[in-house]
């Protein structure tokens, strides 16, 4: 027996599912999407899922992540029920039921709440920066004097271990959604199964977002990638190449560490100015049709986070050591929200949980298949 939630259709609109209760089942939808298959058809079944208020049928149904919502069936449906913007709704929704400290709810529902929380983060990183901090020289720039290299990295240590664990937990938690269905699957799958799929998935799913090409609008699928590559190459300077990049050394501009941070902030910059725009005129393209409150909040801190660091660099170089201090401090404050709010509860997890939700499917498929045939030998 389902367990049904007749407040579902109320949830998901909050979410930014537009008028779902539109929708006639015609299946054109299914139909113009060429990531459907017979294995995982969507969006209809899920559409069908949430106007039935079935709420584990979505949590264990990979559909949701195997969407990358290129907006060709909410632009082709007749009755404009944007099954895209629904599909994304649910992906929200899934985010929310995976996180096992009960956040994600409050920042994809409560708008006072992501404002107070990102104040409180940031203000919270500026005391801890005026009680933590090196001398002030000003005489000269000596911003790894200002801002001690073992303390940042104790800093970053702290909050990429907190947050990895987290979502490795909700990852689990979407593994038993998916996979295990909640305790109700028989089949067992052998460690080899498990080891060659993650293989074959996993890495060319994660860095690539190879099945995002396969959508007619190619275009986000680069805009895609040259954020998600424009961020990997800041993490990498500012977690692992910290020592070389946070230095009071004046590298040359054809130095690979400023080339790989140029390049990072006009990658970041780019994206940035494509999804603003697209969302400002939104009119033009269903994808931006019906923008989230989060979505606002992602870009706004990923924006601020990309300026100020530039300014960091150019305040540093024009031999500016109080604006370069200060731009400093305000750059981690803004970062502290940015990486405690979305990587785990938010916009970043998404990257973790669509090739995690891949690799799930393709392991759902196997305890399926191997139920069938358990159930024919029986019958015989």
């Amino acid at each position: 027996m389902e367990r049904v939630n007749p407040q579902f259709i109320d949830t998901i609109k909050k979410l930014g599912a537009f008028d779902i209760n539109a929708c006639y089942s015609c299946g054109t939808c299914t139909a113009i999407c060429p990531l459907s298959t017979g294995e995982n058809s969507f969006p209809r079944k899920m559409i069908r899922y949430s106007l039935l208020g079935l709420e584990e049928k979505i949590l264990g149904s990979p559909e949701p992540w195997l969407c990358y919502y290129c907006g060709e069936c909410t632009e082709t449906c007749p009755r404009e029920a944007d099954p895209g913007g629904l599909m994304m709704a649910l992906r929200r929704f899934a985010t929310m039921k995976y996180d096992v400290t009960g956040l994600s709810p409050l920042i994809y529902l409560s708008k006072s709440f992501k404002f107070i929380a990102t104040l409180f983060l940031a203000a919270l990183t500026l005391v801890l920066i005026y009680f933590l901090h090196g001398p002030i020289v000003t005489s000269e720039v000596k911003l790894a004097t200002f801002a001690p290299v073992h303390i940042t990295e104790i800093g970053d240590i702290v909050i990429l271990i907190g947050l990895g664990t987290l979502l490795l937990i909700n990852v689990y938690r979407m593994y038993r959604h998916i996979v295990l269905r909640g305790g109700k699957v028989k089949a067992k799958i052998p460690l080899k199964v498990y080891i060659a799929e993650f293989i074959k998935i996993l890495p060319l799913n994660f860095f690539t977002q190879i099945k995002f090409k396969f959508c007619e609008r190619k275009k986000y699928w680069i805009t895609h990638l040259i954020i998600v590559y424009g961020y990997g190459m800041a993490f990498i300077l500012v977690v692992l190449l910290l020592k070389w990049f946070q230095t009071d050394e004046f590298y040359p501009f054809m130095h690979p560490i400023r080339i790989a941070g140029y390049l990072s902030t006009v990658a970041l910059l780019y994206g940035i100015v494509v999804m603003a725009r697209g969302r400002l005129k939104k009119e033009r393209d269903p994808v931006w049709k019906h923008s989230h409150s989060t979505d606002w909040m992602f870009l706004i801190l990923l924006f601020l986070t990309t300026l100020t660091g530039l300014f960091v660099d150019v305040f540093k170089y024009l031999h500016l050591p109080m604006a370069t201090y200060i731009t400093y401090s305000i750059h981690l404050a803004v970062v502290t929200p940015l990486l405690v709010l979305e990587v785990p509860f938010a916009k970043w997890s998404h990257l973790a949980y669509r090739p995690f939700a891949i690799y799930f499917a393709r392991l759902k498929e196997y305890t399926e298949k191997v139920e069938s045939s358990e159930e024919l030998r029986e019958a015989a």
